[in-house]
């Protein structure tokens, strides 16, 4: 009879096991959780998983290339005119250049650059995604590497692998954005400025992440974000040993000297050349507060805005004395508004940026019904249920003192990111550089969660 009570009882375990599985997989919380589950299986483990830094690249990047194969979405918005310059510039025509998106925003002709760079080697949009592949699967390695220096090694394995199984980051590459290219830069500066990996460097590391940044920057304007987070960073760090000041301020000087001579160079070298008479400059810097102050869109992207300034321009595209007339109209207006409507504004924007998926981008073409519906319906929460418990843990490990400065960059550079976008124009899809950070920090709140703290300085 016992037996027969222990057949019974497994085989209802199971029943019941299938039953909560159906529950999540119709719920679209089943993918997501089991990933947490994973994570949580990970950084309980007593010994990490060897040579993870090469598995984390070669599974990274054999993921993001399976995705890129199946999922095809069509080149639109901003990028079919990046990608069309990119084109145009490989045949030797950089008349894109006189264009109004090209006048206005010279600092792209940079990214086209790249983009004509790739394409000389294999004229296909496919070169460019693998190359996204790679160098999100290389930034989410960085991040490792900056991770495993202040926690355990199973907590930074286990942040890992919830990054990598982060929705948004796995399917990116699929479109041709300058923002993956760019936050590898970006993260590579912060891995040469703190990381023990780069110890030997010496003095040296305080340039070259200035380099670095720059040349993330280039790829995309969002240099500013890691150079405030480097900045505080250096705060914390001479307030933390204040023996070490004087290195610390000159190394801080090199990093934002070679910073702005290689921007300075890039902007010479762009006009010199010819690929854009304006350089690299951000000719119409204003449109960014303009649609950031946008209360019917969020501060997302406005055509109303667009074509209320778009008359005042003048015959080479350039903002006239009238386009900032409008300009500083539309501002004052909305800044008059009162501290409860400005307030709200903020939250709408917080709530776009940060609590919206940007899986669109990816999925958007697909004519999703019946399964296939439901798979993305998993999807989607489990993007969203990975991002807050990033976001939570990150909070958690936080609130533990006994950090070194280093630490607390990858949070230095997310909220760095969230200050910035309160100001300014905000999509979805601009939390990947943050976001990416992010995952980072949460490995603090894991390491907390593998059991007795241990001091990692």
């Amino acid at each position: 009879m016992q037996r027969a009570f222990d057949i019974i009882h497994r085989l209802f375990f199971i029943c019941f096991v299938l039953a909560v599985i159906g529950i999540l997989l119709t719920g679209g919380w089943l993918a997501g959780l089991c990933v947490l589950a994973a994570a949580g299986w990970m950084v309980r483990r007593r010994a990490a998983i060897r040579h993870f830094t090469l598995w984390l690249l070669l599974g990274g990047l054999l993921l993001r290339v399976v995705v890129i194969l199946v999922l095809h979405p069509p080149i639109v918005s901003d990028f079919h005119l990046l990608y069309e310059a990119a084109q145009s510039l490989l045949a030797g025509d950089t008349s894109f250049q006189n264009k109004a998106y090209f006048s206005l925003w010279a600092y792209q002709s940079v990214f086209v650059a790249w983009q004509a760079m790739l394409l000389a080697i294999w004229n296909n949009p496919l070169m460019i995604k693998l190359v996204n592949a790679l160098l999100s699967a290389g930034t989410v390695c960085l991040l490792y590497r900056l991770a495993r220096d202040h926690v355990r090694e199973s907590a930074a394995q286990a942040a890992m692998l919830m990054l990598t199984a982060f929705p948004f980051v796995l399917t990116l590459p699929t479109v041709l954005t300058n923002q993956i290219s760019s936050a590898f830069f970006l993260t590579l500066g912060a891995w040469l400025l703190v990381c023990r990996d780069c110890q030997r460097l010496g003095f040296w590391r305080f340039p070259l992440a200035g380099l670095a940044l720059q040349v993330g920057n280039l790829l995309r304007s969002e240099g500013i974000i890691l150079v405030v987070a480097v900045l505080a960073y250096a705060v914390f760090a001479v307030l933390h040993q204040p023996k070490a000041i004087k290195r610390i301020l000159c190394g801080m000087a090199a990093l934002l000297v070679v910073y702005g001579a290689v921007g300075a160079g890039a902007d010479t070298v762009v006009r010199v050349s010819g690929l854009n008479e304006n350089g690299t400059a951000n000719g119409y810097p204003g449109w960014k507060f303009v649609t950031g102050l946008n209360f019917s869109t969020a501060g997302g992207y406005s055509s109303d805005d667009w074509n209320a300034l778009w008359p005042t321009l003048d015959e080479n595209n350039h903002p006239t004395e009238a386009t900032y007339q409008v300009q500083d109209k539309l501002i004052s207006e909305r800044l008059s508004a009162g501290p409860k409507v400005l307030l709200l504004h903020a939250m709408h924007k917080c709530k776009l940026l940060w609590c919206s998926d940007a899986l669109h981008w990816a999925f958007g073409h697909l004519n999703l019904h019946s399964w296939l519906a439901l798979i993305y319906d998993n999807i989607q929460k489990m993007d969203r249920l990975l991002f807050y418990a990033a976001l939570l843990l990150a909070g958690w490990g936080l609130s533990r003192p006994r950090r070194t400065p280093a630490a607390y960059l990858p949070l230095f550079v997310v909220f760095a990111a969230f200050c910035a976008f309160l100001l300014i124009e905000v999509q979805p899809r601009y939390a990947y550089l943050p976001q990416m950070f992010l995952f980072c920090g949460a490995s603090l709140g894991l390491d907390r969660l593998a059991g007795k703290e241990e001091n990692h300085a």
